[in-house]
């Protein structure tokens, strides 16, 4: 027997599709790695295609004899120098017309502005993480969980080095961050100094004084392993010409709202001693 009722066909035209005011937004990788090295803003970065660092050598010591006949010779030095080049000029934006803008809920031009301020700053951070494996210091095998010995070499590394032991970091990717839960050492409060978990929100304790840090950002997949990164501040310098600035544009023969976000900046890697390439998983 054919239905009589009346139901979402027959009354379709009662029935609207509500947009809601919330969105489901992209997630975004945890951008880290320009927090985590030297940064050189506008003094250094104002003008000019590059910064330059003199680089200066040693001296050493050396004896000298009693008497008048004892002649003191002077130490030289021809300083060599650690260039950066200003090279990256990179945006993101957008065209929204009017009446596109009129007919919906949500503010598109805020939602799309903090969409392109990501895209750029993820492009600053691409090009930090791309330095991780040009260090020579290396532990560690790609596609294989590092082990504690593997963290306890890279220390030593920058204790070689004579590095400081403030501002040292570990930038790690989610799948060496699940093979360092596997180590009683990185997730048991016994080795907390402060007492509590190791484990919190993510990040290791101060084991080591290495702060531990967790992207999907750093280099690598799954399958092929990840370029992680012990390192001290200084092994690593970023050039900041314009830090990521938005502008905007109303377009009369288009009846439309232009924006963009762009950013101009420089990286370089200026100690390779203050660095470690932790190969893993």
């Amino acid at each position: 027997m054919a239905s009589t009722s009346l139901e979402s066909t027959t009354g379709a035209n009662f029935n609207p599709a509500i947009t809601s005011k919330e969105i489901i937004d992209q997630r975004e990788a945890n951008l880290a790695f320009e927090g985590t090295v030297s940064t050189r803003y506008r003094d250094e970065a104002s003008v000019g295609t590059t910064i330059k660092w003199p680089t200066i050598g040693t001296f050493s010591a050396a004896s000298l004899a009693e008497g008048n006949d004892s002649s003191v010779v002077y130490s030289t030095d021809t300083a060599g120098a650690v260039t950066l080049t200003i090279d990256q000029h990179q945006y993101a934006g957008f065209e929204l017309e009017y009446f596109e803008a009129s007919l919906t809920l949500q503010d598109q031009i805020e939602i799309y502005t903090r969409r392109s301020s990501y895209a750029v700053n993820l492009a600053i951070d691409d090009t930090l993480a791309a330095l991780i494996d040009a260090f020579t210091q290396t532990v560690g095998t790609l596609a294989i969980d590092l082990t504690d010995d593997d963290v306890r070499r890279a220390v030593q590394y920058l204790d070689d080095g004579n590095h400081p032991a403030e501002d040292r970091f570990f930038a790690m990717s989610p799948a060496t961050k699940n093979g360092m839960l596997g180590i009683d050492r990185y997730a048991s409060s016994d080795f907390n100094r402060g007492g509590g978990a190791n484990i919190v929100r993510g990040s290791f304790g101060e084991i080591y004084d290495l702060n531990t840090w967790v992207s999907t950002n750093v280099e690598g997949t799954n399958p092929a392993g990840h370029d992680n990164g012990i390192y001290q501040r200084d092994a690593i310098a970023l050039g900041m010409r314009r830090e990521p600035r938005m502008m905007t544009d109303e377009d009369i023969d288009n009846q439309s709202t232009k924006v963009t976000v762009a950013a101009i900046w420089g990286v370089i890697e200026t100690r390779d001693t203050s660095g470690v390439w932790a190969k893993g998983a």
